[in-house]
């Protein structure tokens, strides 16, 4: 092989490797969370006081043992609904941010069932969710997708 050949094959081989590093440093890593981290972020009071009541619940209050109480309005005292989630998966991504898989329950209003998908940011300040009443789990974070109900709340 010539001098010029090797240099080819090298530079071409350079060329190959970068590639190789920008498109893994581009992808996003999931690292797996502990069952008493993931709780710890995720329990708490949750509220969006932009949300009006009824279906939109302006305080939501999570328990480690997965369960949610949601209320009508931000000073209200009275449940207003009750669901249990059973956590399917849960990661954290390369950014820090917590994101978690799961099917629900309705245990006040009715026997509805389904999925949800969530994320809580990094600083654990921002929970967001998509939910849908359906029979498979949600895979792909898509909030604007017509079948998902999406929501975001604020730790209080």
């Amino acid at each position: 092989m010539s001098t010029r050949q090797t240099r080819t094959l090298a530079s071409i081989l350079i060329l190959i490797l970068a590639v190789f590093i920008i498109i893994g440093g581009c992808a996003t890593k999931r690292k797996a969370v502990s069952d008493e981290d993931f709780f710890e972020a995720w329990s708490g009071t949750w509220i969006n006081t932009d949300y009006g009541g009824g279906d939109l619940h302006q305080k939501v209050i999570s328990h480690p043992d997965g369960t949610l109480e949601f209320f009508g309005q931000l000073t209200s005292t009275t449940v207003g609904n009750k669901v249990k989630i059973t956590i399917l998966e849960q990661w954290v991504d390369s950014k820090g941010t917590i994101w978690y898989r799961g099917h629900w329950e309705h245990l006040l209003l009715h026997s509805s069932k389904g999925y949800v998908m969530g994320k809580i940011s990094e600083s654990g300040n921002t929970w967001e969710y998509i939910s849908a009443s359906e029979s498979y789990p949600i895979e792909e974070w898509e909030p604007d997708r017509f079948e998902y109900n999406y929501r975001i709340r604020y730790r209080q």
